[in-house]
């Protein structure tokens, strides 16, 4: 027995892999870990790009605080 640790939010699906030694696990953190069964090691993280991944929001204007926000939850930055 062991616990996997690496997920930040609650997990979604655990699937093993057809030979047994690899243990896939998705998140809702927005992550897919790929864990080795013996070693309980993270092999692997997978993730996908968020929406608005690296777009500078730094001095745009007509935007909430709540807006900037959740651009930021979906990738966009601001430069301070």
């Amino acid at each position: 027995m062991r616990t996997l640790q690496g997920h930040t939010k609650a997990l979604w699906s655990v699937a093993f892999s057809p030979n047994g030694e690899i243990i896939a696990s998705g998140s809702e953190d927005g992550t897919i870990k790929l864990w080795d069964v013996q070693t309980g090691e993270c092999l692997n993280t997978l993730t996908t790009p968020r929406p608005y991944e690296g777009m500078n929001i730094t001095g745009v204007t007509g935007l909430t605080e709540a807006q900037k926000n959740t651009l930021k939850a979906l990738g966009a930055v601001e430069m301070v």
